[in-house]
């Protein structure tokens, strides 16, 4: 219901208890679904400030129900991605962790990325991820804590949610299809950060903001775009449209990526929660106009609405980064390749016009964007 100055109380979704992020409700994945936790953190200084560009580190941990898939050339494949342990509240996960680094000037990829076996507890409220380049994520107090060690490196985040609002999170939602498949997810979409970053003998404090999903994706992947960026007043914006469209092919049988407006969105959704005033604004309206800038970099041209809103908003990314995933087509000798692009990215121009007649108008927003093409069967 919204009040008389606009925007909703709350969001769509459910407010769910922390435990659920460790917990697996089957043992099982119908065959191609993909289960995984990602984090993205940025790390705030003066250059943050100046120019909205900051240092970014994503780490992916997952596991796929695929016989044979590479991603990034790394085969992933498992017999059986997850194992029920004794006792009923943890599991052995079979998968990859896989994580990039932006240090400001240079992206790097493949900051990890490893087949590992995985193991995930419930009750400890942890998830540790053992191999050459080691990584864990768990809770300890109120604090999620992820630590990541990799050429020479050592990250420790810890982040904590200091704003209770249920636009937040952690929110949870589903999309159940027929035989299994279906979509489901969990996020927390603005957490205040603090940890240390070691390296050649030096030790840097890191304070900044992060974001969090766990996303069970039972179906193949569509393409998409998708953006989430944070303020610092503690306000977000995120986007997101899955469409099926002319990317469907760009990877695949010679053919380069050629990104446009989508022909056919499948769905589209846009949230802003402006934390000053605890509105949360939301739609179903949305508009993605991609530019190439050259150098793998995109821009993002943004417009929509809700019921009782309209907005604009310019993103632009600043670095790259990919992971092309390959695998074949039952039977056939041919492949099937699927790209999933992230950009470290700066929004601006953000405005909200409400059909009250107020404006609402956002300085730089600090973010990443994805987009993807290509397919998986």
């Amino acid at each position: 219901m919204a009040d008389k100055a606009g925007g909703k109380k709350s969001p769509i979704g459910k407010k769910i208890a922390l435990p659920g992020i460790w917990e697996l409700q089957s043992d099982k994945l119908v065959p191609g679904a993909w289960l995984w936790w990602f984090w993205l953190f940025f790390i705030h200084d003066e250059n943050t400030k100046k120019t909205g560009k900051c240092r970014q580190l994503m780490i992916l941990w997952s596991v796929k129900n695929d016989r044979q898939i590479t991603c990034n050339n790394l085969d992933i494949r498992v017999p059986k991605p997850i194992s029920a342990l004794p006792g009923g509240n943890a599991w052995a996960l079979v998968g990859a962790a896989a994580a990039w680094y932006f240090d400001g000037e240079k992206m790097h990829d493949n900051f990890v990325l490893e087949k590992s076996k995985m193991a995930l507890d419930s009750g400890k409220k942890t998830l540790l991820a053992p191999g050459d380049t080691p990584s864990e994520f768990y809770l300890d107090g109120k604090e999620y804590v992820t630590k990541i060690k990799s050429g020479g490196r050592k990250f420790e985040f810890r982040a904590t949610q200091e704003d209770k609002h249920p636009a937040v999170g952690p929110n949870h939602g589903q999309t159940r299809l027929p035989f299994g498949y279906g979509t489901e997810g969990t996020r927390i979409e603005v957490l205040q950060l603090r940890g240390t970053e070691k390296a050649g003998g030096k030790i840097k404090e890191i304070r900044g903001t992060a974001y969090f999903q766990k996303i069970l994706l039972a179906m193949p992947p569509p393409q998409w775009y998708w953006g989430i960026y944070q303020f610092s007043d503690g306000s977000y914006f995120t986007y997101l449209q899955a469409y099926f469209g002319r990317a469907l092919l760009a990877g695949n049988a010679g053919l380069n990526a050629a990104l446009k407006k989508p022909t056919a969105p499948l769905n589209s959704d846009v949230c802003f929660y402006h934390a000053p005033t605890g509105r949360v604004f939301e739609g179903h309206t949305l508009s993605v106009e991609p530019k190439k800038l050259g150098n793998d970099l995109w821009k993002h041209t943004l417009s929509g609405g809700g019921q009782d809103f309209e907005f604009s908003a310019e993103a632009a990314s600043y670095a790259h980064s990919a992971w092309t995933f390959e695998k074949k087509i039952g039977p056939l000798p041919a492949r099937s390749v699927f790209t999933y692009n992230e950009y470290p990215s700066v929004l601006s121009n953000l405005v909200l016009r409400l059909k009250t007649g107020e404006t609402i108008q956002m300085g730089k927003g600090v973010g990443n964007m994805e987009n993807s093409w290509g397919f998986l069967l």
